[in-house]
C-alpha cells in the first residue's frame, strides 16, 4: 500500500479479505479489524485508498458452499469499508452482523452463523419448498 500510494496510484484493498481462506471459528473478527488506511504513509497517500473488495476464489468453493462461505464474511468487509476507523468495537459489530445475518436468512440466503446467537427465522431452501 505504501509503495503504490507513494507512486501516486489509487488503490483498493483486497489481500486481507480473501474469503476462501479456510479457517476455524469466528474468522469474521479478523476480517472486521482490518483498517484499509493502517499503513505507513502520509495523509496524502491514505487519501489515495479508494476502498476495498472481498475476494472469493474457487479452490474450496462451489455452488454447494458459496453463499455460506461468502456471508456473513462479506458483510464484515462491507461494514469495515463504510465505517470510520474509530468504529471498530467487535461486540457492537457482532450485534449488527448477527441481526443482518438473520435478515439474510429470512430472505432466503443460507448465511453461515457468526458464532452463537439466535435468529427468529430458519433457512428454508426455496428449491425444496416447490
Amino acid at each position: 500500500m505504501a509503495a503504490a500510494t507513494a507512486a501516486k496510484f489509487h488503490v483498493l484493498v483486497s489481500s486481507p479479505w480473501y474469503l476462501n481462506v479456510i479457517s476455524y471459528g469466528q474468522d469474521w473478527r479478523k476480517i472486521y479489524l482490518v483498517e484499509p488506511c493502517n499503513f505507513n504513509g502520509t495523509e496524502a497517500q491514505k487519501k489515495l485508498v479508494l476502498g476495498g473488495e472481498a475476494c472469493l476464489w474457487g479452490e474450496f468453493v462451489d455452488a454447494t458452499n458459496l453463499a455460506a462461505r461468502l456471508w456473513p464474511r462479506a458483510s464484515a468487509v462491507s461494514e469495515r469499508l463504510w465505517s470510520s476507523a474509530e468504529t471498530n468495537d467487535l461486540g457492537d459489530a457482532y450485534a449488527r452482523l448477527v441481526k443482518h445475518r438473520c435478515r439474510m436468512v429470512q430472505r432466503g440466503v443460507p448465511a453461515e452463523p457468526l458464532f452463537i446467537g439466535y435468529c427468529d427465522y430458519e433457512y428454508k431452501d426455496k428449491k425444496e419448498s416447490k
